[in-house]
């Protein structure tokens, strides 16, 4: 695994340059000036110009590159944008929604609905601290197709990361506080209203609040929770939020970064309690469902930045938590691309070459007739430069040769799709269909990985590079 380096190395050739390359074959220290793009496939190669030796990155930690501190400085920007303020929307009205079904319900009724409102919210925030996590900028929009997975497990992860706050304090007032647990949970089943309304009988909250050692406790719990949180989202065993020395050396090995999230956390968590004062009183006002759902949006917006703050703690410094490949957090020393122009590994001289017409158009009646087995016919029976076939002729065979289990062909044709026409829609298509012939029929994980993360690259925003990113590791 490359290394990120003490400090900024100068190209030998251009002492004046910055290097941000260093080549395996000769050591030489390059700049971009000294670097040549060479296309292998789908894949871009750089080497030396000096020798054609390959060029390896010279890497920083992304810690180095962006402290954690400096990537909060617009995170209250996060959810303000077309997609997040309609997720906002969106959850608030589905958490409106659950809210009444779960009030006018009866009590053993109201559980659905209740676990239905924080399976959506928990799912939610989950999925923003993990898109977070990915280096995502965009909200992303959460599924909800599983039932188990999308939304039983997040209330049951959501629940179990915020039990050392509340099962903690619960814990102390009943074995310091003299709180007694049968007594409240026989006045509470003799009471007639609990089976109406669902209401329960309030804790002697009062109790704590006289405690200094309840303060203690509650502030640890406090304390604990953002990495209670990070840990439920990663995905970790759930036995493993309880286990509080493994937690404590996570925070140690997080230091000064854990102690500025939990700075940002608690500014926000004012925010939120000014938000939730404003909120209680428009619900007071109770002007029909507008009330409630503005209410519970204005929460979410809150919620989003919070769950932000987590998911850049995890992007950032994810690796002293073992979350994702840690060469995933080497990040390289220069943004800047080789400043010479891309050249085709391999690629043929241009020549002048007459396209038989005839056998393009069989192969386009063949592909507009659906006859799979005559196109893969004529198509791997054509000898004719790549950028004389239609995408969409590429894009149909590789489709048709994945099927039919020539993969070979398929690889071909697919990765002709892509760059005949880069910029055409057809292109990222063609791409994915690439990686996952690659990586699930061909068990070439590797390349596989590397056809996902060009698509990432050079189709940023799009369905594609969603798809590609989600099959790339957690940090990638």
């Amino acid at each position: 695994m490359p290394k990120p380096p003490n400090r900024l190395s100068r190209c030998e050739r251009h002492p004046a340059a910055t290097a941000g390359w260093r080549c395996l074959d000769c050591e030489t220290a390059l700049c971009p000036e000294c670097v040549e793009a060479r296309r292998m496939q789908t894949v871009d190669l750089l080497v030396c110009r000096a020798c054609g030796g390959q060029a390896q990155p010279l890497v920083v930690h992304r810690s180095e590159q962006a402290s954690f501190a400096h990537r909060l400085g617009q995170v209250w920007r996060y959810p303000f944008t077309p997609q997040g303020l309609a997720l906002v929307a969106g959850l608030g009205a589905v958490l409106t929604f659950f809210g009444f079904m779960t009030n006018v319900s009866f009590v053993l009724a109201r559980l659905f609905p209740a676990m239905l409102a924080a399976g959506a919210f928990w799912s939610t925030l989950f999925a923003i601290v993990r898109s977070s996590a990915r280096g995502e900028t965009d909200v992303p929009l959460p599924d909800f197709s599983d039932f188990f997975q999308d939304w039983f497990i997040p209330v049951l992860r959501g629940v179990l990361a915020t039990s050392p706050v509340w099962l903690t304090l619960l814990l102390y007032l009943v074995f310091a506080g003299g709180w007694d647990v049968l007594q409240y949970m026989e006045r509470l089943l003799n009471d007639p209203m609990f089976y109406t309304t669902g209401r329960l009988h309030s804790v002697p909250g009062e109790t704590l609040l006289k405690d200094p050692l309840a303060w203690l406790l509650g502030l640890a719990g406090l304390a604990y929770l953002p990495m209670a949180l990070m840990l439920a989202a990663a995905g970790i065993d759930l036995v493993e939020l309880f286990n509080p020395v493994k937690a404590v050396r996570a925070m140690r090995r997080l230091g000064r970064d854990y102690a500025v999230a939990l700075g940002a956390l608690l500014t926000l968590g004012l925010v939120f309690l000014v938000v939730r004062l404003f909120t209680s009183g428009l619900r007071a006002a109770n002007i029909l469902v507008l009330s409630s759902w503005l209410s519970a949006s204005l929460e979410c917006l809150v919620a989003f930045v919070m769950a932000r703050v987590l998911g850049l703690l995890l992007y950032t410094r994810g690796d002293s938590l073992g979350y994702g490949d840690p060469r995933d957090y080497l990040t390289p020393l220069l943004d800047a691309a080789p400043s010479t122009s891309l050249r085709v590994q391999g690629a043929p001289p241009p020549v002048e070459q007459v396209v038989p017409e005839a056998r393009l158009q069989e192969l386009s009646r063949a592909v507009q007739a659906r006859d799979v087995l005559e196109a893969l016919s004529l198509y791997a029976a054509l000898s004719l430069p790549k950028t004389a076939i239609a995408p969409e002729l590429h894009l149909f065979v590789g489709q048709a040769a994945a099927t039919y289990e020539d993969y070979p062909l398929a690889v071909r044709a697919l990765e002709s799709a892509a760059d005949v026409a880069p910029d055409d829609p057809i292109a990222p298509r063609a791409l994915v269909l690439l990686a996952r012939v690659l990586g699930e029929r061909m068990r070439e994980p590797t390349r596989a990985r590397d056809v996902y993360q060009y698509i990432v690259d050079r189709y940023p925003d799009t369905d594609a590079s969603r798809f590609a990113q989600a099959r790339l590791p957690p940090t990638t």
